[in-house]
C-alpha cells in the first residue's frame, strides 16, 4: 500500500486522476482510507493510502509523470461575494504568493475577501492585536487582490507580514499606529490614514517620501534601515519647512545623513528662510520655537541625532 502527500488545492477527484488517470480511481481512496468521505475538504499536507499499481488509465498517468503535472482543481466557492460594509481598503499581492497575514485592533468588525476561493472572513475587533493569516487555496495568472470591508476604526494596524505591492484606501481610515516594515511598497496611500500618530517603516523599500508630509499629526517615524535615497529624504525635509502649518512635532528616525551642513539657511529679500539641502530643513525643525511650543523635534540619523533646545 503507497502513502499519497496531497499538495495546496487538491480535492479527492484530483488525487484519483494522479495516482490512477482516472476519478473513477476515487473508489480506491475511500477503500484505503475508511474515515475519509466525499464531504471531506482536503488540506495541504494530508497522506492518502492507496494500492499500489492500481492504474485505470496508464496514458494519463505516464504523462503526468513525464510532464510533472500535478492536477489541483481545488474546491470552489461561488463568485460574487457579497460583503455586509462597504470596501475601505485593499492590496494587491504577486500572482505567485502562496500565503499572507497581517495584524490589526481597534473597533467595529471587519470582513476580508481573501482574493481566492475561500468565504469571505468576519473578524469582531477589540483593543488586543489579532494577526490574521491566510494560505491561498488556487493560483492566479494576475496580481491578487485582497480587500478589507465593514465599519470600523482601527488603533493599530501593522501589513509587515502581507507582502503587499501596493495598497490602496478608498477612503480617510482611522488608524493611530501603522507598520510596514520590510518588502517593498510605495507610500501614496499615507495621506488617507486618518489620526495617525505612530507609523514604522523600516527597512522599508519605496521611491518617495512626500506623502508621508500630508500625514501632519505624526509624532513617531521610524525609517530605519529604509531603502530610500538621499534625494527622497531631502525632498521630505523640505517639504515638512515649506508646508509646516498645521504640523504636530516629531520624533523621526532617518535612514541617511541628509545632504548638505547642519546650518541657518540663508533669508530671501523679505526676511524668509530658504533651505536648500535637507540639513538645512533639520536646522529650521530643531530651531523654529513656534514649531516646537508643544513639544520637541527630534531628527535621528545614522551618525548624530539633533533636536530643539530652547534658548
Amino acid at each position: 500500500m503507497g502513502k499519497y502527500t496531497v499538495t495546496e488545492g487538491q480535492n479527492l477527484y484530483d488525487v484519483a486522476l494522479h495516482l490512477t488517470g482516472s476519478i473513477e480511481g476515487i473508489v480506491d481512496l475511500l477503500i484505503c482510507n475508511p474515515a475519509l468521505s466525499l464531504a471531506d475538504t482536503l488540506r495541504s499536507g494530508d497522506e492518502l493510502f492507496y494500492t499500489d499499481g492500481f492504474v485505470i488509465n496508464a496514458d494519463v498517468v505516464a504523462r503526468y509523470r513525464r510532464e510533472q503535472i500535478v492536477p489541483a482543481g481545488g474546491e470552489r466557492n461561488v463568485y460574487p461575494k457579497y460583503p455586509s460594509g462597504h470596501r475601505r481598503s485593499w492590496f494587491t499581492l504577486e500572482a505567485e504568493q502562496i500565503s499572507t497575514s497581517f495584524s490589526l485592533s481597534g473597533n467595529g468588525s471587519v470582513e476580508i475577501d481573501w482574493g481566492d476561493n475561500s468565504p469571505l472572513g468576519t473578524v469582531a475587533l477589540s483593543s488586543s492585536v489579532r494577526h490574521l493569516g491566510h494560505r491561498f487555496d488556487n493560483t492566479v495568472a494576475t496580481p491578487r487582490q485582497v480587500r478589507i470591508y465593514g465599519d470600523f476604526t482601527l488603533q493599530s494596524l501593522d501589513l509587515s507580514g502581507c507582502g503587499a505591492r501596493r495598497i490602496r484606501l478608498s477612503e480617510p481610515l482611522h488608524c493611530e499606529r501603522f507598520s510596514l516594515c520590510g518588502g517593498s511598497c510605495p507610500l501614496d496611500f499615507a495621506p488617507l490614514l486618518d489620526g495617525i500618530f505612530r507609523m514604522d517603516l523600516s527597512r522599508l523599500s519605496c521611491g518617495s517620501l512626500l506623502p508621508l508630509a500630508e500625514c501632519r499629526q505624526l509624532m513617531t517615524l521610524d525609517l530605519t534601515d529604509a531603502d530610500v535615497s538621499r534625494a527622497a529624504v531631502d525632498e521630505y525635509l523640505l517639504r515638512l519647512v515649506t508646508h509646516h502649518y498645521g504640523r504636530r512635532n516629531c520624533d523621526l528616525t532617518l535612514p541617511v545623513v541628509p545632504s548638505g551642513t547642519y546650518t541657518e539657511p540663508v533669508r530671501d529679500a523679505v526676511g524668509c528662510y530658504v533651505p536648500a539641502t535637507g540639513l538645512e530643513a533639520v536646522w529650521l525643525l530643531t530651531h523654529e520655537e513656534s514649531w516646537n511650543e508643544g513639544g520637541a523635534w527630534m531628527v535621528r540619523t545614522p551618525e548624530t541625532c539633533y533636536r530643539y533646545n530652547p534658548r
